[in-house]
């Protein structure tokens, strides 16, 4: 309700203020004033329809959003009359049945009276203070944002809670360069004091394992319709054979909703914002070392290849250290698309087609390819091929089109047998979820596996829960590299413990194989403690009190508020793992890179 009485506030504010300056005037400005709520009504209908559409599909309400779709708006477009016409139609009419009513009204009017001034001022005074009031929030703490719903402690409650009108409004106000927040606590006196006593090797960057990598980033692939993660679907039959020749973990969680929060994510090995995203704010500014940078450096070929407009995603692949970035407007040939460009077929065939080139150019060049899928960005699939999972319900036809999917990467990976010299590691990992509606950590959960042509990679399945932050370090550590600002852990070292994190507005979300705690970011508060099931999503509520809880909890809290504060003091490069969020001594550190260089 607080929410609702700012939106309200705000808007009633420029018609009021109208009011005012009509009502000591002969200007009968009835019209005027019906127009200003109309425009209200109109813009309290539409936002809110925007984001029920926009968090049916993306399980989150609309916020950063507001400034990083350029060049997207027509999929998203087509998106939403596709899957949610229904809601369209409905918000359409009832913004029509409202136009009408308020045109039509009495009630909306001009009242050509005078007051008394002394009437008249108080009017002012208790109006002014309602507006301001209703619009900071209350008297009684800082100023609320959209995130302050995440106060409530619960994060389905918070959802509920959520008022559109007012996110919007705030998130338009507060402009595009601000639409990243630090919302944590600053990192503590005793934790920048660990900082710049711990010591580690120096980074381990040249002599890297003269090799390619292929990078799939499964656009919006979800492990709850995948049998070998424990479901009942078995909508990916060849991924998950491929699963068990490869090394992959028992549980890995996106750290984010969108396709940059998975690439900042696994190629920078860092955390992006709470609730936020680094790209097109003015954390892209920032300076940044990632994987791609490294390599490019090094003279890898790098780069980045999607079927839709290369928009946000392609502009922050360029940032992140990919020379070159392709859309859908630089294919030249025709195949099977969707409302957001090409669909996997033809994605894998572009991608292979510029594979082939590269390899004519210079053969002994080595290669950094990442590609963005595309088929399971939408609900679409052809007439030939149809709902092999039915098209009922949205669980359903994502299952068919994951199918879909599954099939294309079969045929592509099959292409690439055999087609390089060198050794090639293949990296397969969702950037995110989407169209998930089911509980938990559902919408977070996600597929991800690593092999090499070579054999050197490892056929093992790691029981625990792993981090996308974890994949970059990964793929360095197999070169033969080695940074020690990455704040993942290499999978092919091994790990007395492993840590798994993501934040969910201003709940941050600290994974530990099968335990799971919640801290409120703003004020670094425990929230809740779980227990995960062995089907990667399911949670069970814990008793706090518990013997594992409090040092999960402080290590979740310091790292959150550490990499924070790094992030948004663009110091990222400072980071080191500390000996007290990851119990392994700074000698033991050194020791693992040493590992790393042999």
């Amino acid at each position: 309700m607080r929410f609702d009485a700012t939106a309200g506030a705000a808007l009633a504010a420029p018609i009021i203020i109208a009011a005012l300056i009509l009502h000591y005037t002969k200007i009968n400005g009835s019209r005027l004033v019906k127009t200003l709520v109309i425009a209200g009504s109109i813009w309290l209908i539409g936002t809110t329809m925007s984001d029920t559409i926009y968090s049916l599909d993306a399980n989150k309400h609309v916020t950063f959003e507001l400034f990083t779709s350029k060049g997207l708006e027509l999929e998203l477009i087509r998106t939403a009359f596709s899957l949610h016409w229904h809601l369209i139609l409905v918000g359409i009419i009832l913004m029509l049945l409202t136009s009408i009513a308020i045109w039509k009204s009495n009630l909306v009017r001009c009242i050509q009276t005078r007051s008394t001034k002394l009437n008249f001022s108080l009017s002012i005074i208790v109006w002014l203070l309602f507006t301001v009031t209703a619009i900071r929030g209350g008297w009684m703490d800082h100023p609320q944002s959209p995130m302050s719903a995440y106060n409530i402690g619960d994060n389905d409650r918070a959802f509920i809670a959520w008022s559109a009108p007012y996110s919007v409004t705030y998130h338009l106000a507060k402009g595009a360069k601000k639409s990243a927040s630090n919302v944590t606590q600053p990192a503590s006196s005793e934790l920048h004091q660990e900082l710049a006593q711990t010591t580690t090797s120096p980074a381990i960057l040249d002599n890297l394992k003269d090799a390619n990598i292929v990078f799939v980033l499964l656009e919006s692939w979800v492990s709850i319709d995948m049998k070998s993660y424990g479901s009942d679907i078995d909508s990916s039959p060849f991924f998950d054979a491929l699963r068990e020749k490869s090394l992959t973990s028992h549980a890995m969680y996106a750290d984010g909703y969108r396709t940059v929060q998975g690439m900042f994510a696994s190629m920078c090995s860092f955390p992006n914002p709470n609730g936020g995203i680094v790209a097109s704010t003015q954390l892209q500014n920032n300076q940044y070392y990632c994987l791609p940078h490294m390599l490019k450096d090094r003279g890898w070929d790098t780069r980045f290849i999607q079927g839709s407009g290369k928009g946000l995603v392609g502009a922050f692949a360029k940032t992140l250290g990919f020379t070159e970035s392709y859309g859908k407007m630089d294919y030249d040939f025709d195949d099977e698309t969707n409302e957001w460009g090409y669909m996997d077929g033809g994605i894998y065939r572009y991608s292979l087609d510029r594979l082939d080139e590269m390899q004519a150019e210079n053969p002994d060049k080595p290669f950094f390819m990442m590609i963005n899928t595309g088929t399971t960005h939408s609900v679409y699939l052809p007439e030939s091929f149809g709902y092999p999972f039915g098209d009922d319900n949205m669980s359903q036809i994502r299952a068919s089109v994951q199918n879909h999917a599954d099939i294309a990467l079969h045929e592509f990976l099959a292409q690439l047998e055999g087609r390089f010299d060198k050794p090639t590691l293949v990296v397969l990992m969702s950037d995110h979820t989407a169209k998930v509606s089911e509980p938990d950590l559902a919408k977070n959960s996600i597929p991800f596996l690593i092999y090499a042509t070579d054999g050197s990679i490892p056929s093992k399945q790691l029981d625990t829960a792993v981090s996308q932050r974890d994949i970059g370090v990964t793929i360095l550590d197999w070169m033969g590299g080695y940074a020690p600002w990455f704040t993942g852990q290499s999978l092919l070292q091994e790990q007395e413990f492993y840590r798994s994190s993501f934040s969910d507005g201003s709940l941050f979300y600290w994974v530990d194989n099968r335990h799971a705690v919640t801290i409120n970011s703003p004020d670094g508060q425990l929230k809740q403690c779980f227990t995960i099931e062995d089907n990667t999503i399911s949670l069970t509520k814990t008793d706090c009190n518990a013997e594992w809880v409090q040092p999960l909890y402080q290590q979740g809290r310091d790292f959150n508020n550490l990499t924070q504060q790094l992030l948004f003091d663009g110091k990222t490069l400072d980071y080191r793992n500390l000996a007290s969020i990851f119990p392994q001594s700074s000698t033991e550190l050194e020791d693992d890179s040493q590992l790393v260089s042999d």
